[in-house]
């Protein structure tokens, strides 16, 4: 885990090795930056699931690459996750292959994706991102806090 201390806390930024045996880690640290920041449990288990599947995506797309996640506040109700690799050869599919709309059928649907359909479901915007050979996908989560003295 590289997270530099000189950086300020309102930032979670970590990198991981490209191996599907860090994705526990990976959730328990982001899970524990929420939990500084005073998250609520549903936030906490949606952020988990958020990080499982972006991260796992990161690994399948450049197997043995390192991927980074950053997690940061957009505001007092939003935080921000993010994950990034150079991903070898696979990109994610486009929007309207992630789950079944209108017509499309499951054959029609693709295999990669379905993870983004989870992770755009539990967000309120999903982007992706493809500059310089990197790949960053974000999900942005509504937030809710811990009450006072909980």
């Amino acid at each position: 885990m590289n997270q530099s201390s000189s950086e300020p806390s309102d930032l979670f930024r970590c990198d991981y090795a490209g191996d599907l045996r860090t994705l526990q880690r990976a959730r328990r640290d982001v899970v524990g930056w929420l939990a500084d920041h005073a998250a609520d449990e549903t936030t906490k288990e949606r952020a988990a699931l958020i990080v499982s599947e972006l991260a796992s995506n990161a690994v399948q797309a450049s197997p043995g690459s390192s991927y980074r996640i950053e997690v940061s506040e957009v505001d007092s109700h939003l935080v921000s996750i993010s994950v990034r690799n150079r991903p070898i050869e696979q990109l994610p599919p486009p929007r309207e292959k992630w789950r079944p709309v209108g017509n499309l059928s499951l054959k029609e649907m693709s295999l990669r994706g379905r993870g983004l359909a989870i992770v755009d479901s539990l967000s309120e915007e999903v982007t992706i991102e493809y500059l310089d050979e990197e790949l960053t996908v974000t999900a942005v989560l509504r937030t809710e806090r811990e009450a006072a003295g909980a």
